[in-house]
């Protein structure tokens, strides 16, 4: 799936680090996984980052920016805890946020609650006795993942956000870690790409399920481009082929993430609509597969509980002719096909004798 949400009750390191090594991140006390954004009406690929610690060393400009600050700033790193200063100084953060952020500082660790099942340790830097920044991060066996970063908007040209993870990743070389993760960056969406700047990171490859060196990847092979452009040759070849299919960009993807029941959502950021029986709510639809290189033809129907998901205004601020708004189960995966024109094949033969599909 490509959002994917767990709740343990506890976690070891070590399955820390195995969520971690597969594209996981931690959102309060769950562990989650999404592939995909969607910022206003403009999608997305969420790339998972991760910094090999082995052999690195720092540029010179963040030596720099180390020492200087450490001549300015007093810094402890310590097991996380969440205190008044600490709220304090989140409501000041959030005050100049930019975008959605929990409304507490124990609601975004915690979820409100009094326990912890991460290994959570902070950095916390104060001028004299102020604490003007601070960042917390889990520890995992091998492994530590970056979680939030917060600082007092008046000292934003000591770059204290970029500060804490540096030396976070300090932490991390001093007890011999293998890997830091600082979570995903957005391709074409430049807000994230402050992660970028502490060195030579790998990414999450969705197509081997492994990691590669993130400056070898290349425009077309970032997932959502990828998706984008099968589909349009997917479509290019029905169209010649005499079906009527439309594309369409699905913001209910992450569905998995908020759903209540244990269902098979329809989790993909886009889709090619084949074809609906609206008497039957039933719909026929082609995705492209990124791990199988390959297109699969799904059998989709409405989930009637749309309302528990997602807020009215959210569903109508979408253009119906461009945004898929119902929310869809899986009810039938068909065999994987390696090209459009297989596909096309396919849909004759399978389909093109059912009266209930009009074809």
């Amino acid at each position: 799936m490509f959002a994917e949400k767990h709740y343990p009750e506890i976690l070891m390191p070590e399955e820390l680090d195995s969520y971690l090594e597969k594209g996981w991140y931690r959102m309060g006390q769950t562990i989650f996984t999404t592939h995909f954004l969607c910022f206003g009406d403009q999608f997305y690929s969420a790339v998972w980052v991760r910094l090999p610690i082995q052999g690195y060393a720092f540029r010179k400009s963040a030596r720099k920016l180390i020492r200087k600050s450490l001549r300015q700033f007093r810094v402890e790193i310590r097991q996380g805890r969440i205190d008044v200063e600490k709220e304090r100084l989140y409501r000041k953060y959030k005050g100049n946020f930019q975008g959605i952020i929990a409304p507490t500082l124990r609601d975004s660790l915690l979820d409100g609650e009094d326990y912890n099942i991460y290994n959570t340790q902070e950095v916390s830097i104060y001028d004299g006795n102020r604490l003007i920044g601070c960042s917390f991060f889990d520890l995992g066996a091998d492994s530590a993942a970056s979680i939030i970063g917060i600082y007092d908007p008046d000292y934003h040209a000591h770059s204290l956000g970029y500060l804490t993870m540096l030396l976070e990743i300090t932490f991390c070389m001093e007890r011999g870690l293998a890997f830091y993760y600082p979570g995903y960056v957005v391709p074409g969406y430049q807000r994230f790409d402050y992660k970028l700047r502490i060195g030579d990171v790998e990414y999450f490859d969705l197509k081997n399920n492994g990691w590669l060196p993130y400056k070898d990847l290349k425009e077309e092979e970032i997932p959502l481009e990828r998706i984008r452009g099968q589909l349009h040759l997917l479509q290019k070849q029905l169209k010649k082929d005499g079906f009527k299919p439309k594309t369409y960009y699905y913001p209910l993807f992450e569905a998995n993430l908020f759903g209540f029941w244990r269902a098979q959502y329809f989790d993909h950021p886009m889709m090619l609509l084949i074809n609906a029986d609206t008497h039957q709510n039933s719909f026929l639809i082609a995705v492209y597969n990124l791990e199988a290189d390959s297109f699969q033809l799904l059998q989709c129907s409405i989930f009637d509980d749309l309302q528990f998901y997602f807020n009215e205004n959210y569903i109508n601020s979408f253009d119906k002719n461009r945004f898929f708004m119902k929310l869809l189960v899986i009810d039938k995966k068909y065999e994987l096909v390696a090209s459009a024109k297989s596909m096309s094949q396919f849909l004759k033969s399978k389909f093109s004798q059912s009266s209930s599909w009009g074809f």
